[in-house]
This record gives C-alpha cells, structure tokens and sequence, in this order.
C-alpha cells in the first residue's frame, strides 16, 4: 500500500515577516534566515502562539487587529486609522474599488508599506487636528510619523537590495514614501522616490514583451501597473511645486521620465480618462515653458542668470507666436481626440455610474475645460492672456460650486476627518480662477471657496493655497481702476507676471517673491 505524503502544516510559531509573506519560517534567533538571506529585515517574534482563523488558512485577508502586525503602543491604533479613512480618501474616488483594496493587502504582505501607511495616517490625524478648533497638539503625530517614516526606509533599503519579486509592491512603496515627503512639503525628497519608481517602470517596459516594447505609447504598462497613472499625477503635482520654489523651472523641461500616452478610441473607465488628461495637462506646461526658456536662452546678451528669469518671461513669450500656435494646435487636436474617446465611454457607461463616479467625471470634465481654455488662449499676450475668458472662467466656477453643492464636504470630526488624497481635485482649479482671473466678482468666489473647508489633495494644501492666493489677489487689486469690476480693471502695471514661493508646512510659514513689471517683493507669511 502506497504510503501517503505526510501532510505539511503551517508553522504558526515563526517571525512576523514569514507569517506576513505565508512562508514557512526556520525560526532562527534572534532573526530568522528565511529573512535575512534574502535581504528582508526579520520583524521579530510574537510573545505567544496566536491562534490562526479558518478565513486566514484560505487565504482571505482580514481586518489589520486580527494579526501581530505590531509591537509598539499606538501601531494598531494608527492602522486601524489608516484602513478607516486614509485608505479610502488616498487614491480619489476614481480607484476605490482597486487601488486602495491593493495598498490594504500590500501593507499585510511588506513591512516597507504597512509603516509607510502608519506614518501617513499620523500625519492625517495631525492634519485633522490642525483644521479642529477642538483638536488635540499634533507634535506628538509628527513625531511618530517620522519615526515609522524612518522604520518605512530601512525596510525599503532592504527591498532594494533584493531582487524585486513585485512591481506592484516597489510601485506602491515609491507612492507612499513619496507621499509622506509631499505632505511635509519636501517635494525635492519626494521627487527622489517618484524618480526611482519611473525608473523601475522604464526597465519593466524595456524589457517586457514584444508588443511592449513596440508599443511607446506607454498604454500597456498604465493598464498592467495601475499605480504608475497616480505617480505620473505625483510626479507632475511635484514639478510644478518644484518650479514654484525655485527661479529656475528645471523640473518642468527635463526630457526623461516622461511617459507619453496616446488616446484609443474609447476609454476603459473614467480612471484611464483621468490618467490621459492630466498626462496633456502636463504635457502643455512643460512645452510652454520650454518654448519660454528657449527664447530667453537665444537672446543676445543672456546671462546664466537671465535663464528662468520669470521677469522675462511676458517677452520671451511676446516673441514666440510661432511656436505657441504650434503647440496649441497639436494639444487642441490632442484635447479633441480625447473627447470622443471620452464621450464613447461615458454614451455607454454613464447609466452604471455611482454617485461618485458621477462626481468624478464631473471633475474630469471641468479639468477638460480648463486645458481647453488654456489651449486656445493667446499666451503671447502674457498676464493679459486670460481676460478673454472671464465668461469661461465663470462657468468653470460654477459647475465647482454645483459638484460642492452636490457633495458637499462634512464638518471635521474624529469620525469624519477632511479631505487627504493624492489626487488632484478642486483645490488646484479654485486656485487657477482665483489668480488668473481678474473679474472681482468670479475670483473673490473662488477665494471664498477655498477657504470654506480644509482639503489636502497631493501637494495642495488647501489653507495654504488660500493664503497664497489671497495675498496674490489683493496685491493685484490695489491697482484696480476704480468702478472697473471687469477683468480689463486690473491695469498691467499692476498685474502679477510671476511668483516664486518656500512652503514650510509643519512651520506654518512661507515666503513669497511676487513680480510686477516694474518691481519685485519678497514677504513671509504665517497661517
């Protein structure tokens, strides 16, 4: 009779990591070599044996408390917020169903990302206590969020020096770390992470099949790796913040690392809609500063130090009609081709909308309509440029207001903390009509939006968009002319032609460097 195979059981006994990864652990001490061979930090041991539910033999992830994931005071807690609110609030409401169901499972399977993900929900509840008269200090918050910050890069260090075994664990990580530096304000150190994740990405598409390969459309590989559409947004969300702090706009015309996606002819889901905007969005700041910076370049008699000059910015631009029209042109054939995939899908998939969904597109269509704006602006005009479009400027605030009106943003509470996500969402478009926009009645609208309710949304921070943009606007109208409520109010003298900003958020400070034609200031502001 032929001997049955003994039947192998599960070590229940072994280090967190092992039990985390469901692979047996050889229990070694003080760390195991399952672990350590492989270049993976051991997380230790449990005090005890824990007893394992039936829904955890087969497979079914469970809720963060039912597992030792933790061994230090208040772990659980900041979990549990993270898997509560962050995680929901994190991705926008366009992936709710895939992406943050992946960063919940990911933060099971690797350490790097489960204390990326405490760390991002202590500075969550630190933002929530920021914007609660009632709130308690946020010290004690930051403080722990740098420290699982810290605990976060140690086991990144250790995912680096082993061979990847997912793209969508690396991808996740880079996310997330990046994000944690965003949300300090330390969009340079962000930067670093969203670089190395594009990096991965390029090799993967390199050296994926052949139709990878062919196809450099990068298509493909934002359908394979969800994750990377949301860093494109991230790394964008950064360059621009990154060229607001400095007088240099280096971010913005550095030609690697751009991903450059071609529209089908009908979208999958308004999460590829979203991903293919914003990538023309990006697409035409980083052409009109280039054609800018090539003019100033060109000039006779530039200096080093003339380059990126946002001074020379309105003549540099005045003598580049050629160019500008050329680049309007093909980002207007652009914009068009993605309309009719986007009116493809939305003919046969708007009647299967949540509410969210319907909010979502919304807010697809107005970011549709801004670049469509921007697009058919004549820039050579510099400051000038946006006066055309006060009627234009008005409409765009009000489908916001009505999308608010329609989901409308609750009181801060524990149980309902303000918004903090990655994506971008109302706050940049407020800012956008706010700055751009001359007419009294439309900006000072939008202003009072934005200071109606706290938001985090990527590198925006709400409060502080507000502020900035509040100094901005009153600047500009203390030359208005006076019984002149129209855009044509603001003289040109008067109008701002370019600013650069230091943000320090966990200071609550900043300082501004706002340009006139004829002069430039530099004042500190607090919030």
């Amino acid at each position: 009779m032929t001997k049955k195979p003994k039947k192998c059981t599960r070590v229940r006994t072994g280090c967190y990591t092992c039990k985390i990864r469901r692979v047996k652990c050889d229990e070694a001490r003080p760390a195991c070599l399952r672990c350590t061979s492989t270049g993976r930090t051991c997380d230790g041991y449990p005090p005890g044996v824990v007893k394992t539910s039936h829904a955890e033999e087969q497979g079914v992830l469970q809720p963060p408390l039912n597992l030792p994931l933790f061994t230090k005071a208040g772990e659980s807690m900041s979990f549990d917020y993270f898997r509560r609110h962050t995680a929901s609030q994190l991705l926008g409401c366009f992936h709710a169903s895939s992406k943050d169901h992946l960063v919940l499972q990911l933060c099971y399977a690797e350490p790097v990302i489960r204390y990326a993900a405490i760390s991002l929900a202590d500075l969550h509840r630190s933002f929530a206590d920021s914007t609660n008269p009632n709130g308690q200090g946020n010290s004690n918050k930051q403080h722990s969020a740098l420290v699982h910050y810290a605990s976060a890069l140690t086991h990144m260090k250790s995912l680096l020096g082993s061979k990847i075994q997912s793209i969508d664990t690396f991808l996740t990580a880079c996310l997330l770390l990046s994000s944690i530096e965003i949300f300090q304000g330390r969009y340079q150190a962000a930067d670093v992470h969203l670089r190395c994740a594009f990096h991965v990405s390029e090799m993967v598409k390199n050296t994926d099949g052949g139709t990878a390969r062919r196809d450099r459309r990068n298509t493909s590989i934002i359908s394979k790796y969800p994750m990377i559409g949301t860093l494109m947004r991230m790394r964008f969300q950064c360059d621009l913040f990154l060229d607001v702090a400095s007088t240099t706009p280096i971010a913005l015309i550095k030609p690697g690392q751009y991903f450059s996606v071609v529209t089908p002819d009908m979208f999958t889901s308004l999460s590829e809609a979203q991903d293919i905007l914003f990538n023309q969005i990006d697409r035409f700041f980083r052409l009109i500063n280039q054609i800018a910076l090539a003019k100033i370049a060109t000039t006779p008699g530039v200096t080093s130090g003339d380059i990126g000059d946002r001074r020379k910015y309105p003549v540099a631009m005045a003598g580049s009609e050629v160019f500008l029209r050329e680049m309007q042109t093909s980002g207007v054939s652009g914009l068009d081709q993605w309309d009719r995939a986007y009116q493809a899908f939305r003919s046969q998939y708007a009647h299967t909308f949540s509410t969210p969904e319907q909010h979502a597109a919304t807010l697809v269509e107005i970011y549709r309509d801004a670049l469509r704006m921007l697009l058919q602006m004549d820039h050579s005009q510099g400051a000038l440029a946006h006066d055309p479009f006060e009627w234009g400027f008005g409409l765009l605030l009000s489908r916001l207001q009505l999308l608010l009106d329609e989901s409308p943003q609750p009181a801060c509470t524990a149980d309902t903390p303000p918004v903090f996500t990655l994506e971008i969402g109302i706050v940049p478009i407020l800012y956008f009509i706010a700055t751009n926009c001359r007419n009294y009645g439309t900006r000072h609208a939008a202003l009072a939006i934005l200071a109606a309710a706290p938001r985090r949304e990527g590198t925006w921070d709400g409060s502080i968009i507000h502020t900035i943009a509040q100094r901005s606007v009153a600047l500009e109208e203390e030359g208005r002319l006076e019984g002149d409520q129209s855009a044509r109010g603001i003289p040109p003298s008067s109008r701002l032609i370019g600013m650069e900003a230091g943000i320090d958020p966990v200071k609550q400070s900043a300082f501004l460097v706002l340009h006139q034609l004829k002069r430039s200031q530099r004042e500190t502001i607090q919030w």
